[in-house]
């Protein structure tokens, strides 16, 4: 609250006052939904099990990405099937697209399930289109640490940190 002499407390998270609640990275992300908010950037996220999820600031008419250190056998439902796109495999590569015109809202949740062969350590070369065939910037958000360092940037506050980033 950046009040002198105030008895909050920064959580886990960097919040004042918080509840340790807000957290994006460091815990596990198992829903796209988890993660990080941006106004600029939307995220891609590989699970263990194969899923990718994805946080997603505009309608996606069709993707592609290459999966790091793994085969794709196939990839299925999630919202790239209940939205009416078809996806398919080639190697490491995964590209779906539709042919009537369908699209994924904008939104997040799982885009597709991959059966991998292989250990996978990430999504690369990402490519997704809006319904028009225009670009969104994406990035593969592998969870974790991060580089972010929450706290007062604020240099005439009494909580100032000089390492904070956000």
């Amino acid at each position: 609250d950046n009040t002198c002499g105030s008895d909050l407390v920064d959580d886990e998270c960097g919040v004042c006052g918080g509840d340790g609640s807000s957290c994006g990275g460091g815990g596990d992300i198992t829903d796209g939904c988890d993660l990080p908010d941006s106004n600029t950037t939307s995220y891609l996220h590989l699970t263990a099990d194969g899923s990718v999820l994805y946080k997603s600031l505009d309608a996606i008419g069709g993707f592609q990405f290459d999966v790091d250190g793994a085969t794709i056998i196939s990839g299925s439902g999630g919202d790239m099937a209940a939205n009416g796109l078809i996806g398919q495999a080639s190697g490491n590569t995964f590209i779906s697209f539709s042919f009537t015109g369908s699209s994924i809202p904008a939104g997040c949740g799982t885009l597709v399930n991959l059966n991998l062969e292989g250990v996978a350590t990430g999504l690369s070369t990402i490519v997704v289109a809006d319904p028009t065939s225009g670009s969104i910037y994406f990035e593969y958000y592998s969870g974790g640490g991060s580089d972010l360092v929450l706290g007062c940037t604020d240099v005439s506050a009494c909580n100032y940190d000089s390492d904070a980033t956000d």
